[in-house]
């Protein structure tokens, strides 16, 4: 029996964006036949993040009918999850996919006859990577082997795959006995594009993703969202739908704004020094911040950012990268780390520069909306300006990565999205203060 959100009308169309239909939660047990528990379920909580490359997720149960001990749940166990949303119009968004039980805890018993504890779960073929490692000779790009480990090795449909094989340059070595998941992340370390790093990571409604920043930040912008103190229109009609579909709920960020610690992580400036030994031949890269790939029209340093009479973006001296190559390797191949000769500076950088500005906004549940998209946050100023009344927040409103997603779905489904951006809609040099 599904579990109905109230906000849904007449248990079909939804009123609201924050409207859910908790379908069906299947518990698979390793013996025995699967069980539908959704009538136990409390809430559920799921992450989805471009720096993981599986999801993960948490089920709250109140337990009054012994289920724990009847079905024997040790963890391993199959548990498939199916959210749904009927649209006015008759459209469906839905959620479905398939985890494995990782840990059961924080059980508690709140009275006689009713227990509770948490399913801790993840993808399946997360699962799957724990019970083997792999060491084998490999020759390839590595946008290429990534895509081999996750068909061979982790068993992951084709259709669930979207894999950028377009990676700079084939490496040729030995898989040095990894597990499958931590190797696909050694591998994404050396991938490259035009200077931008890969990520790998799974997305709730749209499978697995590995692709580089500059394809990323070059994507259409999803949706524009406004943090506004109000809603103008009526309460009931599609304007006012629409206008909470698109609301920051709440808004919070550290800013992270440190050029002291980005400095010396190399975001502005750093040197590569790369020996060959076997040409026994040294040489020194260097790598000077301005004519990167950006979300935005401006950087994040201002012009007048000077030390030691020099600016920020020269001390090329403040980060230093050390490679060994060999390529006379492996009859004349190039080694693992190959792809970084010309290209680990400008990566790292992207990197760091990607923490520019770091938003965590809550807003309405969107079935579509998923990590490695970008998106436009439009925040209203707080106070009057002497110019503009209520203007744009220049400092924080912009173009932004989705990073990460923590999807709630309790009496509402809310989305808590964590944002980054690598730059500014205004140069530091012009924007004012109210």
């Amino acid at each position: 029996m599904s579990r109905v959100n109230s906000k849904l009308a007449n248990g079909s169309d939804a009123l609201v964006p924050s409207s859910y239909n908790l379908a069906e939660v299947i518990l698979t047990p390793s013996k025995g036949e699967a069980r539908n528990i959704t009538d136990l379920v409390g809430q559920i909580s799921i992450r989805e993040s471009l720096y993981a490359g599986s999801l993960q997720c948490s089920i709250n149960i109140l337990d009054a009918a012994n289920v724990l001990e009847k079905l024997k749940v040790v963890s391993g166990e199959v548990l498939d999850l199916l959210i749904t949303r009927r649209l006015a119009g008759g459209e469906t968004d839905k959620y479905s996919h398939t985890f494995r039980i990782a840990e059961v805890s924080s059980f508690a018993k709140l009275k006689p006859g009713t227990q509770t504890y948490v399913f801790k779960c993840i993808s399946e073929h997360a699962y799957m990577s724990q019970l083997k490692t792999i060491s084998k000779p490999f020759n390839n790009v590595p946008g290429q082997l990534i895509k081999n480990i996750c068909t061979d090795e982790l068993k992951i449909d084709p259709k669930e795959l979207s894999i950028n094989t377009e990676t700079k340059q084939t490496i040729t070595g030995v898989y040095p006995r990894m597990r499958p998941m931590y190797l696909i992340n050694w591998l994404t370390r050396r991938s490259y594009d035009n200077g931008s790093p890969f990520f790998f990571y799974e997305t709730l409604g749209q499978g697995i993703h590995f692709d580089s920043y500059e394809n990323i930040i070059n994507k259409d912008n999803y949706n524009e969202f406004v943090h506004s103190p109000s809603v103008s229109s009526t309460p009931g009609g599609d304007e006012y739908n629409k206008q909470l579909k698109n609301k920051i709920l709440k808004i919070s960020t550290d800013l992270n704004m440190s050029k002291y610690i980005d400095a010396a992580a190399g975001a502005y400036s750093s040197t590569l020094h790369t020996l060959d030994i076997a040409q026994k031949t040294y040489k020194k890269t260097t790598y000077e911040y301005g004519k990167d790939l950006m979300l935005n029209k401006n950087g994040v340093l201002p012009s007048n950012l000077v030390f030691d009479d020099r600016a920020i973006e020269s001390h090329r001296e403040s980060t230093n990268f050390y490679v060994s190559l060999n390529t006379s390797a492996a009859g004349g191949g190039s080694n693992y780390h190959a792809p970084s000769d010309s290209d680990i500076l400008s990566a790292n950088a992207y990197i760091e520069n990607m923490d520019g500005t770091v938003l965590t906004i809550d807003i309405y549940g969107d079935f579509k909306l998923c990590v490695g998209m970008v998106i436009t946050c439009n925040v209203i100023k707080s106070v009057e300006s002497t110019k503009e009344k209520r203007g744009k927040d220049k400092y924080l409103s912009g173009k932004y990565v989705v990073t990460s997603i923590d999807h709630r779905f309790e009496d509402e489904y809310i989305m808590q999205v964590l944002l980054k951006k690598d730059s500014y809609i205004e140069s530091l040099d012009n924007i004012e203060g109210a």
